[in-house]
């Protein structure tokens, strides 16, 4: 007996953003991401209700900076706050993706969709570390995006930092939302991770793998 097996679930399939997250969701976005941009571009603006467009090339001195990304207007799962973000294109992909997934999980933990993504920006010409030492970060090219919380539909605020070990309801919608990060991002760094990330979700298409 044949069994349809959804593509979403298949490595060697392309991607589809309108699916939703499966085993092979990571798989497929990253090699997205080793495509040529040509590649991102037509899949990022075939989406209809994710609203971007191409960003001027930015190069300060050093390494920082990016010759390709989008700037994100408008999702219609849930608006960023601040709005203007500048992201590589398969990070932009990705966050649309993640998008619509922590509107499920708000409707399915709490009742409610969510409105905007209260968020810390993608681009910061800096180091991983805190004192300027160690590798570049993925936040230097643009390649990274922090996430501090979540406007809810019915006007209230979700926090990473003050409800990471609050209500249960709560505490299981921040922990799918982490959960549906790790099906889609190379890493998802969570409270759980360190201190450092007590009070945001960090996710990045970088070249290693992580979830934490």
């Amino acid at each position: 007996m044949n069994r349809y097996v959804p593509r979403q679930h298949l490595p060697w399939k392309s991607l589809d953003v309108t699916a939703p997250t499966g085993f092979a969701t990571d798989m497929q976005l990253f090699r997205l991401a080793l495509s040529p941009s040509s590649s991102c571009a037509r899949t990022v603006e075939s989406v209809t209700d994710y609203v971007t467009r191409v960003a001027d090339p930015h190069r300060p001195s050093g390494p920082c900076g990016w010759d390709v990304a989008r700037e994100i207007d408008y999702s219609e799962a849930a608006r960023l706050s601040p709005t203007d973000v500048t992201m590589q294109c398969p990070l932009a992909v990705g966050t649309y993706i993640w998008l619509r997934e922590i509107d499920k999980a708000a409707e399915k933990h709490l009742g409610t969709g969510v409105k905007h993504i209260q968020h810390a920006g993608s681009y910061s010409c800096r180091r991983q570390r805190g004192n300027g030492s160690g590798a570049w970060s993925e936040h230097a090219f643009a390649n990274a995006f922090d996430v501090l919380g979540f406007e809810l539909d019915n006007g209230q605020t979700v926090s990473v930092l003050s409800d990471w070990n609050g209500s249960p309801e709560r505490r299981k919608f921040l922990r799918d939302v982490r959960r549906q990060a790790c099906k889609i991002f190379q890493v998802t760094l969570s409270p759980d991770y360190n201190e450092a990330h007590k009070d945001h979700f960090h996710v990045d298409m970088g070249p290693r793998r992580s979830c934490r």
